[in-house]
């Protein structure tokens, strides 16, 4: 039975086709990041508290990442914002560029300040707070979205208690027989 959605290649032709541009070296200088990352608190559709932007590797295509397996996002938090417990497949590992504040990753509280760096594993349930009462807090997260996107298995549940969201594209035309 033959399907308009599948192919049979060659070896040759599989491995041609395999094969990924290279990711060249950049960078994303501070300067650039912090009004975006500013402006996306107002913006951004978690809370009114938190801002949240993502570094992109326009090499990486519609992997949207750093680099094909790794992705970068900023987050600022406003003083005394504390958002909703929520997880995702993916790992977090958090680094913290500015401020102070808790997080509590599966009912554990975990204290950082700058310069601290934090793992929330995969579908672990967590939570950020800020402790200050005038300074913004900054966390890189690092993820693996890449990865978990290419593979069909990034899913969010965000915030606790919402039904999990399967977060992939679906094919604007299906075939219906």
């Amino acid at each position: 039975m033959s399907d308009q959605r599948t192919a049979i290649i060659s070896y040759r032709e599989f491995l041609s086709k395999s094969r990924k541009p290279m990711v060249r070296a950049c960078s994303w200088k501070w300067k650039d990041i912090y009004p975006v990352l500013n402006e996306s608190v107002s913006e951004d559709f978690l809370e009114a508290g938190r801002g949240t932007i993502s570094l992109v590797h326009k090499d990486t295509g519609d992997a949207l990442g750093v680099s094909p397996t790794m992705n970068v996002v900023v987050q600022i938090f406003k003083p005394g914002e504390h958002n909703k417990p929520h997880r995702h497949t993916n790992v977090a590992l958090n680094l913290v560029f500015q401020g102070k504040g808790f997080s509590i990753v599966d009912g554990e509280k975990i204290e950082w300040e700058k310069g601290d760096l934090f793992l929330a594993p995969p579908w672990s349930e967590h939570e950020h707070c800020n402790t200050s009462d005038t300074e913004d807090a900054i966390l890189f997260t690092f993820q693996d979205v890449p990865v978990l996107t290419s593979m069909g298995t990034w899913f969010l549940e965000e915030p606790i208690g919402t039904p999990p969201r399967h977060i992939v594209k679906k094919e604007a035309q299906t075939n219906q027989r």
